[in-house]
């Protein structure tokens, strides 16, 4: 059977994307159903072709693309996340099928339903390789009260994003994932500087 073009990953498309994007990406994550979708860059990044990313994938699909070494300590990270809510902020690598390392930096948020269940999740995912060609992988759960300015309006649009996808306005979820990118473009900017006020 003839592989259809549309569910190709390939490096050419995620260079594209990665230049059109700026690097910066957004996903979601019905937990419920286990269905994860993703724009092209984050889709792409994960090996994960836009096509298939728009009908919706795993969320263990998603972790195969996190390089062996760091898959571990993320993966449990992001899923003790999922079982009680909140943020998490990490920086680890994906591995492309050509076996190419790339570092992203990735910001998320869960959300419980009203009798405390995992629900749903959005974040943001930055590639940040041409700042952090080395390093070690981390992922680390947000406290209860966020100080810093920027990660607390990340936190807000993505919830917002979370909220407005309720409304099935696609105009207005559009303008919120356009908000969403750029306050990971800011993020971006911020893991790429070199004094790095995040790591503080």
């Amino acid at each position: 059977m003839l592989e259809n073009s549309d569910d190709i990953v390939s490096e050419a498309a995620l260079i594209a994307a990665l230049e059109a994007s700026g690097g910066v990406g957004f996903w979601m994550w019905d937990i419920v159903t286990d269905d994860a979708r993703a724009d092209p860059v984050t889709a792409l990044l994960f090996n994960i072709s836009p096509a298939r990313s728009r009908a919706g994938v795993s969320l263990s699909e998603i972790l195969k693309a996190v390089y062996h070494a760091d898959q571990g300590h993320i993966s449990q990270v992001i899923l003790d996340c999922v079982q009680s809510g909140g943020s998490y902020t990490a920086e680890y690598r994906v591995c492309s099928p050509e076996g190419r390392l790339r570092w992203v930096f990735t910001r998320g948020h869960f959300y419980l339903d009203e009798l405390g269940r995992p629900l749903s999740g959005r974040g943001v995912v930055v590639e940040i390789s041409d700042s952090k060609s080395a390093g070690t992988a981390f992922a680390t759960r947000d406290g209860s009260t966020i100080e810093d300015a920027l990660n607390k309006t990340a936190d807000l649009c993505l919830s917002l994003h979370n909220a407005v996808s309720d409304l099935g306005d696609t105009r207005i979820v559009a303008l919120t994932e356009t908000l969403l990118l750029e306050i990971g473009r800011q993020l971006a900017d911020r893991q790429r500087s070199p004094s790095n006020p995040s790591m503080h």
